[in-house]
């Protein structure tokens, strides 16, 4: 393939003819006139023709500059063009987001619609997944940004923690345990424990918590949503769910929290992106919006 003539010395040439004066191209092309003549020189070496006449009242095209002149003005409108296609597509790109169950329930609405508000251009793409889903979604590009809640590695990534939530014990309203003052964490396993999946960040940091104080539990029945455990309290059981998750039910009375005598689980909600990469201006407009805390 051969060698393509320089979009900046064809720039400087067509400035020149259009403003009939080298200064006139080196003010339209924010150059020192030097800079621009060097170009246009370049560029008759190249094509080894003279491409302008330089005169008292300034330049004007050769026979072989007229030639050139509309075929050089087509040339640069077109890269123009398609430096605006790749911007537009880059523009109209969805911010993907993959987020775990209590961020992207609990908090990523209520976000998303601030952030729109100030930038309506952006159009988010969420997806609900566990902490697990979300990191592989950060780290194979699925997602411009992901949010976790659990214990797992975040090497290579960039975090930000961006909220604090704490695992609270929950039971129906009629259970049995609903009047008491606190439970002790022993009496747990003579419950039934209603559970996030495997892979679960709030699962995963209940049961690290209570292996702290000697509990080990097995899940009586193991679910893939907040909401699908919620519900199963109705039948009785217990689960360890986040606070900010519960909002809506205890208004209503249908659940209670209970202390759980000795033991405070809390965590951090993180953000996370790939570090090093080139996010589009949508992405990196979001990230810096999120709130950060200590």
């Amino acid at each position: 393939m051969p060698d393509p003539l320089s979009s900046r010395e064809l720039a400087a040439f067509t400035a020149a003819v259009e403003t009939g004066s080298v200064q006139g191209a080196s003010e339209a092309l924010d150059l020192t006139q030097s800079a621009t003549t060097k170009r246009i020189q370049a560029l008759e070496r190249r094509l080894g023709v003279t491409l302008l006449t330089r005169g008292r009242h300034g330049v004007r095209p050769t026979e072989e500059g007229m030639a050139l002149y509309p075929e050089a003005r087509r040339g640069l409108d077109a890269l123009a063009q398609a430096e605006g296609a790749v911007a537009g597509a880059r523009a109209a790109r969805p911010l993907r987001i993959a987020a775990s169950h209590t961020i992207g329930e609990a908090l990523l609405p209520t976000w998303l619609t601030a952030f729109r508000a100030e930038l309506p251009g952006v159009h988010p793409q969420v997806d609900v997944v566990n902490s697990v889903g979300a990191i592989a979604a950060v780290r194979e590009e699925h997602a411009d940004v992901g949010f976790v809640e659990g214990l797992e590695p975040l090497d290579g990534l960039e975090t930000k923690v961006v909220s604090r939530d704490e695992i609270v014990l929950a039971v129906a309203a009629d259970h049995r345990w609903a009047h008491r003052r606190f439970v002790n964490p022993r009496e747990l396993t003579k419950g039934r424990w209603i559970s996030r999946e495997s892979g679960s960040g709030m699962r995963a940091v209940a049961t690290a918590a209570l292996a702290e104080v000697g509990v080990e539990l097995q899940p009586d029945l193991s679910l893939a949503s907040l909401e699908g455990v919620k519900r199963s309290l109705a039948a009785g059981g217990f689960a360890l769910i986040s606070e900010l998750a519960l909002e809506p039910d205890l208004a209503a009375g249908r659940l209670v929290t209970l202390p759980l005598k000795g033991l405070s689980i809390e965590r951090p909600l993180t953000a996370i992106r790939r570090a090093g990469g080139r996010p589009h201006e949508g992405a990196k407009r979001f990230w810096a919006w999120l709130p950060e805390v200590d």
